[in-house]
């Protein structure tokens, strides 16, 4: 698995609330109930989400969770970025700290060339891509 469960709920979390843009604020119990997530660990995952402005949250009998951005404007990098404990995109895959041309691993080039492939395809996908219907993201 690529994702931490932390990132995976985010982006079940980030494509629920735009499958219901402009409707009220989705409820944490909610979503979680539609996604099967945990309560206690949503709770965690929206606020960081919050923290970032990717989301906002409204308190109150009628509060709940939007959008704060445009589901188009949100990438899978962005999401993981702010859930992912240890971005591990960004260090040596063996954890060897620093990792680069002058003092490199026995798998730094071959990661490299994953890691800028995975990083490019995270980047290029959105929460309105993950979330139109297969002919849609043909087109898209």
């Amino acid at each position: 698995m690529i994702f931490s469960k932390a990132t995976g709920y985010g982006i079940r979390a980030l494509a629920y609330l735009a499958k219901h843009a402009g409707e009220n604020p989705c409820g944490l119990r909610e979503i979680a109930e539609a996604e099967q997530i945990p309560p206690l660990y949503l709770s965690k995952v929206l606020g960081d989400l919050r923290r970032q402005r990717l989301v906002r949250s409204t308190k109150g009998i009628h509060g709940g969770y939007v959008l704060a951005q445009q589901p188009q404007e949100i990438s899978l990098l962005d999401v993981f970025r702010i859930l992912e404990p240890d971005p591990y995109l960004d260090t040596c895959i063996l954890g060897h700290g620093v990792c680069n041309v002058d003092n490199c691993c026995p798998l730094h080039a071959k990661w490299n060339v994953v890691r800028q492939e995975l990083l490019e395809f995270l980047q290029n996908q959105t929460i309105a891509k993950i979330t139109s219907t297969p002919a849609q993201a043909e087109k898209g």
